[in-house]
């Protein structure tokens, strides 16, 4: 199990779900999101610590550094934030 660390928001467990993005949404932290998909890039945040898998091959390209938590799940714990 991942810990997932959202700077401040704080912290939750990855146990399995989906996706990180479903993991945070979950567990109620304040996540942006629209798609679900990885079309939009609304759920774009910046990875500073840890790594995480691509579970599906979003449409949208993230700038270097960032991650889409709708199509990632945490292989290690990871920190995150929102920008």
């Amino acid at each position: 199990m991942s810990t997932i660390t959202v700077i401040e928001q704080g912290t939750c467990e990855f146990d399995g779900q989906f996706s990180m993005l479903e993991a945070l949404d979950e567990q109620g932290f304040d996540m942006p999101y629209s798609c679900r998909g990885g079309n939009c890039g609304a759920c774009e945040v910046k990875l500073l610590s840890g790594q995480v898998e691509e579970i599906q091959m979003p449409a949208y390209d993230c700038d270097k550094g960032y991650i889409l938590t709708c199509s990632v799940i945490p292989l290690t714990d990871v920190e995150i934030e929102i920008p």
